[in-house]
């Protein structure tokens, strides 16, 4: 025997509790605009281009190319990014099942199984089983071995969260020091006295080689003030450029800044 159809009012209801096409694109806009620019940019939108089977085969380049046609051809600056109104009418090419796998996705956080991922071994213990979003955006006391003294010399220079600490410029300019400085030739001279990073270096220090940098400490930085090297030492037993440039605990934080980029997390 066929089951009696719904009473209008429970049909009514069940309907309303699915929303719109327009209402989830909106919701996907906000789930993808990572920095709230009110904008996508290309980089914002090409993780989740590139993840639908029909365009895995090409290149980020031909990606790119596309979507500068796609938004000069609406009238839209690419590098300003795209707008609500745009994102809305690009979305609506999809049908409505499409659209709604995008948004049980990315804005309701629907997985096809539970994540295995963590990285408890570089966090609090109060942290682990967090999102990265999440623990960038706690304090630095989050990290292992981050004390809540190393947490107050670093909110002293301004670093006083997980993200502020992955990227802080100052460490930025160590690591690539650090990183550089190995394959910097002690021996023969350069046949170009071009090179240099003067606006990064206090006068003093402008014309060193990369390894003669790595021994002084982080004060002779441009802009870095010289009491900000007791603070350093005294909090997290940083003394040199070098030791800067290669502390595990800004490295695992700037680890999660750029990992964070890729995490999807269902919107409140």
């Amino acid at each position: 025997m066929a089951s009696p159809e719904q009473p209008a009012a429970k049909r009514v209801k069940v309907e309303a509790a699915s929303p719109s096409k327009d209402d989830m694109a909106d919701a996907i806009f906000r789930s993808w605009d990572r920095d709230d620019s009110g904008a996508l940019d290309f980089e914002e939108i090409i993780p989740h281009f590139m993840k639908s089977i029909s365009h895995q085969e090409k290149q980020e380049t031909q990606v790119r190319e596309q979507f500068t046609k796609f938004m000069e051809s609406r009238g839209a600056d690419p590098k300003v990014g795209m707008k609500p109104e745009l994102f809305r009418s690009w979305m609506g090419r999809l049908d409505e099942d499409k659209v709604l796998k995008h948004y049980e996705r990315h804005v309701l956080g629907v997985s096809d199984g539970k994540y295995d991922m963590n990285i408890n071994k570089a966090v609090d213990k109060a942290f682990e089983g967090k999102s990265l979003k999440e623990i960038l955006d706690a304090p630095t006391s989050a990290i292992q071995g981050i004390s809540d003294k190393g947490a107050e010399a670093l909110a002293e220079v301004g670093v006083k969260t997980v993200r502020d600490l992955g990227q802080w410029r100052f460490y930025l300019m160590a690591r690539a020091i650090v990183t550089l400085a190995e394959k910097e030739d002690p021996v023969k001279p350069p046949q170009s006295r071009l090179m240099n990073i003067r606006s990064a270096m206090d006068r003093s220090y402008e014309t060193m080689s990369l390894k003669g940098i790595l021994k002084l400490p982080p004060s002779a930085f441009n802009m870095f003030p010289a009491e900000v090297d007791g603070i350093l030492d005294a909090g997290l037993k940083i003394q040199t450029i070098q030791s800067l440039g290669m502390s595990k605990k800004f490295a695992w934080a700037n680890a999660m800044v750029e990992l964070e980029k890729y995490e999807a997390s269902a919107q409140a």
